[in-house]
């Protein structure tokens, strides 16, 4: 292999060196394609050319060729470093203008996205405005125009200009005092407290029944009639909804099942207790045990028709897996509580036993 240079102006020891001896002349031949790369790399090759013209000076004091091979060996190893870091460099370089086109990019992109938004917004604005202002320009374009009455003169004081008749003021449609009401029981705290109140009154309940001043249930029978008509109203008005009736329908069918339920319960309650005190804590206690049963429920239903949302870096495949785990979760919570609610409800029976309906609907007070 020869060497980087030409051998016929070899000037000194080292050239002179180089030139004879093969190996040498290898070493040369790579840094000489070293150098070559570096310069390519860099981006201040003015710099390396000095760096190398002081290396030559150094290698050519060099007396023996095991300083030649040393000292070539150095700098074949330095410049292959020398080319890899400036290899990173221009990497890093080439990658922060990257970042930087994409950053921009961005930047122009979410502009352009707020000014979009921006103009949306206008135009809902002024949309409401002439909303507002339509209902005003009709009004106006049906007032009757108004005789010009003339100036009161001297001559006729008995003549008095009648005041403009003015329009009353539309008033500003409210919410129902029901509607406001129910909001705001449910917005504050009042729900939390009505379920404590509730909760310690059944558990009074519960204990003037099994002391037998007052009846919870007579029997299975009672306790499955009451327990069974919101449950008849709730499918009813699934049932109402799946063959396309109005909502209106579903939900008289849904109330009709509820009210049915309130009022058998108050009907069973004055016909097996006696006493304001047993008819009014055993009342309290069948609204409070049937409507926190059935909200349970119905929350419980209500979530295995939604799925939750995916979860940050979960795929999709994932997601659904735990969706589904999830509903047959729900779906077991729902047997369990169905199953632990008849449980308890036939634990506060008087009767361990079944009778008919027409013997439950008798209306025959007796003593609790």
């Amino acid at each position: 292999m020869s060497a980087s240079f030409n051998c016929s102006k070899a000037a000194n020891f080292a050239e002179s060196s180089i030139c004879k001896d093969g190996y040498l002349s290898g070493v040369d031949n790579i840094l000489g394609r070293a150098y070559q790369k570096a310069l390519d790399e860099t981006e201040h090759p003015d710099d390396l050319r000095q760096s190398q013209r002081e290396w030559l000076s150094v290698r050519d004091q060099c007396t023996t060729q095991k300083c030649l091979d040393q000292t070539m060996g150095a700098r074949v190893t330095f410049l292959d470093n020398y080319s890899r870091v400036e290899k990173s460099k221009a990497y890093a370089a080439e990658e922060k203008l990257r970042k930087d086109e994409y950053e921009a990019q961005r930047q122009a992109e979410e502009l352009a996205s707020s000014q979009r938004d921006e103009q949306y917004r206008i135009a809902q604005e002024q949309s409401r405005q002439q909303r507002q202002q339509s209902p005003q320009q009709h009004q106006v374009a049906q007032t009757p125009p108004q005789s010009v009455q003339p100036a009161p003169s001297s001559q006729n004081p008995a003549y008095v200009v009648p005041a403009q008749q003015v329009r009353p003021a539309q008033p500003v449609a409210e919410k129902p005092a029901v509607l406001r009401m129910w909001q705001a029981f449910w917005a504050g705290p009042a729900w939390k407290y009505t379920l404590l109140i509730g909760s310690l009154i059944t558990c009074l309940a519960i204990w003037r029944h099994h002391t037998e001043a007052a009846t919870i249930y007579t029997d299975y029978t009672d306790a499955a009639i009451r327990n069974a008509l919101p449950a008849i109203g709730a499918v009813s008005a699934l049932i109402l909804r799946w063959l396309e009736m109005p909502g209106l329908v579903s939900g008289i069918a849904l109330g009709t099942g509820i009210i049915l339920a309130i009022a058998y319960a108050v009907f069973a309650t004055f016909r097996t207790n006696q006493g304001a005190l047993s008819i009014t804590l055993v009342i309290v206690a069948k609204l409070t045990l049937i409507t926190v049963f059935y909200a349970v429920i119905g929350m419980l239903i209500a979530s295995l028709f939604s799925n939750s949302a995916r979860r940050k870096g979960e795929s999709q495949a994932r997601a659904a897996a735990r969706n589904s785990r999830e509903k047959k979760q729900t779906m077991a919570l729902i047997t369990g509580l169905s199953v632990a609610y008849t449980a308890f409800t036939a634990w506060v029976c008087r009767r361990p036993e079944f009778t008919s309906f027409s013997e439950c609907l008798e209306f025959d007070t007796a003593p609790a």
